[in-house]
């Protein structure tokens, strides 16, 4: 094995740590993005705007509330279709996004 391949050398060992982690990472990713998805649909649905301004009321809730991304659209995708109401810091988030949203669509129709 040549030298700058062997895992006991200090900077291959946090090389692979990191590759590792990385792989993690997009295996996370892979399975949270059906609930993405499948929020920034309903949010589509429900409020009359495209997948990009979806997407962007997602970030701001997940960022406001304080939670992952994959969390927030989880808790959509679960709420929404049992007519349950959303956990108060996402609820309260929400609201605040869609109503910046109507906002800029109202200032855009003037």
């Amino acid at each position: 094995m040549p030298d700058d391949l062997d895992p006991s050398r200090p900077d291959e060992a946090s090389r692979e740590s990191a590759l590792l982690e990385r792989v993690e990472q997009l295996e996370t990713a892979l399975r949270s993005r059906p609930a993405i998805e499948q929020a920034k649909g309903m949010i589509m649905m429900v409020h009359r705007c495209d997948d990009e301004q979806a997407f962007r009321v997602l970030i701001a809730v997940s960022q406001s509330s304080n939670r992952k991304l994959r969390e927030v659209a989880g808790e959509i995708v679960a709420a929404l279709p049992a007519d349950k109401p959303l956990p108060p810091d996402i609820a309260a988030a929400f609201d605040n996004e869609v109503r910046r949203l109507q906002a800029a669509e109202r200032a855009l129709d003037s």
